[in-house]
């Protein structure tokens, strides 16, 4: 059930994100959301007794983290979500495992495996059929594109770092600071760019936020931190598959965004790629530097 919420909440959240960023401008709509995020998890997790220690020791690789999977991802998603549509958004986005692979093969020394090269080379192939051709993403928002490209390979080397180091913090403590040390530059920012041009939006955009906030942030970091305590690492890695397919079909049902080949034959090929990459190494036979 808790595996369920999660995908769910993930999948369905980017058209919500896509009509929340139509009226609210990105660094200001960030900046809403990472620091409301982090006192809601402090909150909650208070409530709940979980242990919120600071992280003593450890400023500077929490603050790393902070930047690459807050910082750069909200911002960068942000004005990638704008520029493209709901469902394209989301596959780029989960290109994610395979740019943590190539992070860990180079910063934590994990093997690059025959499975990993190929999933490697599918899942190029899924965002080339994505970005290329008269009518890809390249020809029509080729900034989107690179801003989503950016925002997926900055969650990616966050991931690693989170891997390589030992965290002398619990789960939810880490999730809270990152939310504030990453989100706090933001909201500052938006001060300074978008004081000047902020106007009343829609009830549909206050929703979208208040439900972001609450669902897919908060709601879905708890129940994820839960189901990778309780079930195997490859169980929950490879769940989150169903994240992209449920981006696009409710763009496709909330937003009206058009699906063709493309996006199909890319979200198939980009779901192969994590499958591969995910795959446990049970053979002896490696490739690495």
């Amino acid at each position: 059930m808790l595996l369920l919420i999660t995908v769910v909440g993930w999948g369905i959240s980017w058209p919500f994100l896509k009509i929340a960023l139509t009226e609210i401008p990105p660094w200001t709509f960030r900046g809403l959301i990472a620091p409301a995020a982090a006192i809601l998890v402090f909150g909650i997790g208070a409530l709940l007794k979980y242990d919120l220690g600071r992280p003593t020791g450890q400023w500077r690789e929490i603050s790393l983290a902070a930047l690459l999977n807050i910082t750069f991802w909200h911002i960068f998603s942000a004005f990638g979500i704008k520029l493209l549509g709901g469902g394209q958004a989301s596959i780029i986005a989960y290109t994610m495992p395979l740019w943590a692979v190539l992070f860990s093969t180079w910063l934590i020394g994990e093997t690059l495996t025959l499975a990993r090269m190929a999933g490697l080379g599918v899942g190029m192939a899924g965002l080339a059929v994505l970005v290329s051709g008269e009518v890809g993403i390249l020809a029509s928002s080729p900034l989107g594109a690179l801003f989503m490209l950016t925002a997926a390979c900055a969650w990616g080397a966050g991931t690693t770092l989170q891997k390589k180091v030992k965290w002398k913090i619990s789960p939810v403590s880490l999730v809270g600071w990152q939310l504030l040390i990453g989100g706090l530059p933001i909201t500052i920012t938006a001060f300074f760019i978008d004081a000047g041009s902020w106007e009343p939006v829609s009830t549909a955009a206050v929703f979208s936020t208040i439900f972001v906030l609450v669902y897919p942030i908060i709601l879905c970091w708890f129940a994820w931190f839960t189901i990778v305590d309780q079930v195997p690492v490859a169980v929950s890695t490879v769940s989150i598959l169903a994240v992209p397919a449920l981006g696009v079909g409710s763009s496709v049902l909330v937003l009206g965004e058009a699906i063709g080949w493309r996006e199909i034959a890319s979200l198939l090929l980009i779901c192969t790629a994590i499958v591969l990459v995910l795959k446990p190494n049970k053979s002896a036979k490696t490739y690495s530097d």
